[in-house]
């Protein structure tokens, strides 16, 4: 179990975000990348590096950003049909356990799977953090940066193996989801796929791609031949070459956190 300390500065935050292949541990100053070897962490070998060196602290945030997360409406959520749910929505194995965040605005329970090995690690490791999935995360970041309560603003979260699209009208949700990151003519198409679908009249709204990042340049620029309001969330980013799992939320605390 992780050592905790206790923590003194009210402007620095820190999480540990769990991807498929990695555990990034990040703060208002910096963040390490560790890949993971799933069998060896659950030896208990792995991490010791990772805790020893970075800070722990009670509020420390573990996020999973493994597996998308279903958004219910908070009204019409009942704890019963959990695996209803998800199972409409993503596959899920036998050894999946089923988690529910609630958001911060308390309408939407985001429910979301870890697999058994992320499990072993948050108890082995982190048992005392509390843990949340990325799209709640987002979720409630993005509300803070919605203040026309009658625009429409689609939100895209780019990342190395998956993107995000959040679909707002006003401070509503209209939809939320993840789908597979092979490239930028499949992006492209699930991308204009929804806004055919939700019949969004060219320019009567916004895309607001979530920072700025030189190794999507090409997504970028495949979207501005189409569209004209474009729009970057923390457009000044900290992650010059390589590209880790989860950019945004790595950059969320380089230039949000500290803020906030």
């Amino acid at each position: 179990m992780q050592q905790t300390t206790e923590k003194k500065d009210p402007f620095i935050n820190s999480s540990i975000i769990i991807s498929d292949n990695a555990i990034t541990y990040c703060n208002y100053t910096n963040y390490s990348f560790n890949s993971i070897d799933t069998v060896s962490l659950i030896e208990e070998k792995d991490l010791s590096e990772l805790i020893l060196m970075n800070p722990i602290y009670e509020n420390t945030k573990l996020i999973v950003a493994n597996s998308p997360g279903l958004f219910v409406p908070q009204a019409l959520f009942n704890e019963k049909n959990l695996k209803t749910y998800y199972e409409n929505f993503d596959y899920l194995k036998e050894t999946d356990v089923l988690k529910i965040d609630i958001t911060k605005n308390h309408l939407n329970s985001v429910v979301y799977k870890t697999s058994s090995n992320i499990e072993k690690i948050k108890n082995t490791y982190f048992s005392d953090l509390s843990q949340f999935n990325y799209l709640t995360i987002l979720y409630d970041f993005l509300l803070t940066k919605i203040k026309n309560n009658d625009e429409k603003r689609l939100f895209v979260n780019i990342q190395k193996d998956s993107f995000d699209i959040f679909l707002f009208y006003g401070k509503n949700l209209q939809l939320a989801n993840r789908y597979p990151n092979k490239g930028p003519d499949s992006f492209f198409y699930f991308l204009f796929f929804i806004i055919e679908k939700n019949e969004l009249i060219q320019n009567d709204f916004s895309i607001n791609f979530l920072g700025k990042y030189s190794f999507f340049t090409k997504y970028y620029q495949g979207v501005q031949v189409y569209h004209n309001k474009i729009d970057y969330i923390l457009p000044e980013n900290s992650l010059k070459k390589n590209i880790p799992p989860t950019p945004f939320l790595i950059d969320l605390h380089a230039n949000y956190f500290r803020n906030s």
